[in-house]
């Protein structure tokens, strides 16, 4: 029996605690992984969302009142609850005719997203 080919138990043994000790460390980095896709989703939510307002400012009149010099905060509800988003707006900024807006949302875990345009006469 001594001609036998194949593995020793004391091998097939070494060879599973290498596999699992591979699969321990693999499995770890899931906590992270869904965390990170998580973060993601905010991001891209608050970038929507901010991108939405400056849309919709960039179709109003240049004198009409959404486009009135000062800051507004909204407080997001329904699918965006906990989401936050500002609009600052300053006149003649950088130049004369020309208003500087700013949207900045502020997510539930407190990261934020701004988006910053002019809007010229």
């Amino acid at each position: 029996m001594r001609d036998a080919k194949g593995f020793s138990l004391i091998e097939v043994l070494l060879a599973t605690a290498i596999i699992a000790v591979a699969f321990l460390a693999i499995a770890s980095m899931f906590p992270t992984a869904y965390q990170n896709v998580d973060w993601g989703g905010e991001q891209t939510t608050a970038a929507a969302l901010a991108e939405q307002r400056l849309e919709w400012l960039m179709n109003q009149s240049y004198t009409s009142a959404p486009l009135t010099a000062g800051t507004t905060t909204e407080n997001l509800n329904g699918n965006y609850l906990g989401y936050t988003r500002t609009t600052t707006i300053q006149d003649d900024t950088p130049m004369i005719g020309v208003k500087d807006v700013r949207v900045t949302v502020v997510m539930p875990t407190g990261r934020n997203v701004q988006l910053v345009t002019v809007i010229a006469q």
